[in-house]
């Protein structure tokens, strides 16, 4: 026989939207892997760069191995970015509405920083490919001409990769989430 599931009390309190929880858990872990990364870019880059190189090449390194000016606005940038996100998760984990803002302000610069990102690569991939042609007997420059649409390519669906979640979360806040109540009350202590 089966059973009939009894109507729901009003004075019961439903469970809360988990929303919050996996966006806020998600931007989390996605801004401590942005800032995992730009430690590790960033070390990598001032204490080995160039010296990774045979020595016969330090002297004359590709652009793409040599951190200017553009890498480091880009690195300025990337940090502000992990940690406006970081703030973001943890406030929307919270359900604070302050989490929506500041997720959205985080969309906003982190389109800019993309296109920046994007432009910046595209310069240090010219930037190489003269150092290339100039360079011929350079094994780099050798790997770098044979193939120079791979490099293009790859940052293509880097940055692909990297603009999904801004382009979500724009959307889910921008149209979707937008207003406190959509957030939904905190949890009580008492709530199992």
């Amino acid at each position: 026989m089966e059973e009939q599931s009894a109507p729901l009390d009003p004075q019961i309190e439903l469970a809360p939207a988990s929303w919050p929880k996996v966006i806020g858990i998600i931007s989390i872990v996605w801004a401590c892997i942005g800032l995992s990364c730009l430690v590790c870019g960033v070390g990598m880059q001032l204490t080995f760069g160039p010296n990774m190189l045979p020595p016969e090449f330090r002297d004359n390194p590709p652009p793409s191995m040599k951190f200017g000016i553009l890498q480091v606005i880009q690195a300025v940038i990337s940090i502000i970015t992990s940690v406006l996100l970081l703030a973001a998760g943890i406030q929307t984990a919270r359900r604070n509405f302050s989490g929506r803002t500041l997720h959205l302000i985080w969309g906003g610069i982190s389109v800019l920083a993309i296109l920046y990102g994007a432009y910046t690569a595209w310069l240090v991939q010219q930037e190489t490919l003269v150092w290339a042609r100039s360079n011929p007997d350079n094994p780099i420059a050798k790997q770098t001409l044979s193939a120079p649409s791979v490099g293009i390519a790859i940052s293509a669906l880097i940055f692909t990769i990297f603009s999904i979640y801004p382009v979500f979360i724009l959307f889910w806040f921008g149209a979707i989430k937008r207003t406190k109540a959509s957030f939904g009350a905190p949890p009580t202590a008492d709530y199992i």
